[in-house]
């Protein structure tokens, strides 16, 4: 009976022993996987600033669109109440079909996409302008006149083109933004971040609108007859064509082909270096199951 005890006894350090020594090869393993996913994360992030400025500024226009662009609505020639809704109508619809018609006229390629969508920016920025510059001649005109504060003449059907457009870059850059961060962040735990990384970019259009009033609030005065909208549709072509040319730059210098480009296939799963790998079947024969399937490794996931 003791000879057996002793003999049990002496087998029991071996167990713990080998135990120990396996959870010690994951604690590393896992320890290993961390420190590549936080340099993995940093540098996503890094590579992702060059085109969230670009994103931020197309977010200025959206953000002028549901501001300034309203504003030219008041003094026009409105015999409907509903016109102010018809523009809303507007934008939506062109910003929902415009995926569709540019999916069957134009290859899918997600740089193109990005890139047709600023120059709908651009394109929207100038229509504003041109009609605000008519708008302030007409009351310039009816100023001379002595009627102030008047109705112009002006239609309010000339503020389609511009919604139109704005909803165009919308619906073009909508989804290539998401298409981007997918491209940037394969990793399955970045995934929750997806709408904060959005709301951000956008957020950072709308302080840059109200950033832009701050330097040149000399221009906005009580009325939208005494403002120089004009000007600052001007200051948006300028900022939105440099910005577009930005796009093109960074687009071709910092990102590759594929990145952008293939985002629809589905994203391989990322090999595990041979080391690792070995690890992983010396794991499985000691304790007779994957410690792959931990929830502290990192996991790639695919995108359709």
């Amino acid at each position: 009976m003791d000879i057996e005890k002793g003999g049990n006894e002496g087998k029991t350090p071996e167990i713990s022993t080998r135990h120990l020594d396996v959870n010690g090869k994951e604690k590393k393993r896992n320890s290993s996987y961390k420190q590549e996913d936080h340099k993995m994360i940093l540098k996503s992030v890094l590579k992702m600033i060059p085109m969230c400025v670009v994103f931020s500024v197309l977010s200025l226009i959206s953000a002028t669109g549901s501001t300034f662009y309203l504003q030219q609505y008041n003094n026009l020639n409105t015999d409907s109440v509903i016109a102010i809704q018809f523009y809303s109508l507007v934008q939506d619809s062109s910003k929902f079909v415009i995926p569709f018609i540019y999916g069957c006229c134009l290859p899918k390629n997600e740089k193109v996409k990005i890139g047709v969508g600023i120059v709908c920016g651009v394109a929207s920025c100038i229509c504003a302008w041109q009609l605000e510059v008519y708008r302030l001649k007409e009351v310039s005109h009816l100023v001379d006149q002595g009627v102030d504060d008047a109705y112009t003449s002006i239609s309010f059907l000339w503020l389609v083109p511009q919604f139109c457009l704005l909803g165009c870059m919308e619906g073009l850059i909508d989804e290539g933004l998401l298409k981007f961060y997918y491209s940037q962040t394969k990793e399955e735990q970045h995934l929750p971040y997806v709408k904060e990384y959005i709301a951000l970019v956008m957020g950072i259009g709308k302080l840059l609108n109200i950033f832009l009033i701050l330097v040149f609030k000399g221009w906005f005065q009580d009325t939208v007859n005494r403002s120089r909208l004009d000007k600052y549709y001007l200051v948006l072509v300028i900022l939105s064509s440099a910005n577009f040319i930005t796009y093109c730059f960074i687009a071709r210098l910092f990102y590759k082909v594929q990145e952008l480009t293939n985002v629809d296939q589905d994203f391989k799963n990322d090999e595990l270096p041979e080391e690792n790998q070995l690890e992983l079947d010396e794991a499985d024969q000691e304790q007779g199951e994957s410690v792959g399937n931990s929830p502290d490794l990192v996991k790639v996931v695919k995108f359709s």
